[in-house]
């Protein structure tokens, strides 16, 4: 499974682009690869206690601790982020996660998109069924297509209003994040 993000550390304004991809066995061992704008590292992660890790990178051991700031459950900021206190060998951060999905699926009322607009698939996978046609209008909110991913599957949403311009997949098709789905106009 792969995730993408974008990162902030300590109030920073510069992003980061992170990929995760995981988990691959390593002899026995869960192996993750972990890139920060493109900078790929292999990373054998485990697990300590609750939200603490030993974290092996490149030979050299880390203990890193995560929890969401503020001490509660992960709160979702209205940009689409989540902030956690991070500790790495007891140096103190504060990140800032944004999830591109989200932060587009989080756009303010009342703001709409104007012109046409491609609707991209959010991560790798198998369509599983169309459920809109050419030239439909749709609702917001309104359910276009099924996409199976790790034997889930997911309905992608209409983030707006609008008409089905073009779909460019067909059911049954195998799909990579960020593959053109269809256009919304």
């Amino acid at each position: 499974m792969k995730l993408e993000m974008e990162l902030r550390c300590g109030g920073s304004r510069s992003e980061h682009h992170v990929e995760i991809e995981f988990p691959a066995l390593r002899d026995g061992n869960p192996s993750v690869t972990f890139s920060i704008d493109g900078r790929r590292l292999e990373i054998e992660p485990a697990e300590i206690a609750g939200a603490k890790f030993s974290i092996l990178i490149a030979g050299r051991s880390f203990t890193v601790e995560a929890r969401p700031a503020g001490g509660g459950p992960p709160a979702d900021h209205a940009d689409g982020t989540s902030t956690f206190a991070v500790e790495v060998e007891g140096k103190a951060l504060e990140i800032a996660v944004s999830d591109p999905r989200r932060r587009r699926a989080r756009r303010p009322a009342g703001v709409e998109h104007e012109g046409p607009q491609d609707i991209a698939a959010p991560m790798p996978g198998r369509i599983v069924r169309l459920l809109v046609a050419e030239n439909q209008d749709v609702r917001a909110d309104e359910g276009l297509l099924i996409i199976e991913a790790m034997k889930m599957q997911n309905e992608l949403r209409a983030p707006r209003a609008g008409r089905v311009e073009r779909i460019y997949v067909t059911e049954g098709a195998g799909v990579e994040t960020g593959l053109k789905l269809l256009r919304l106009s």
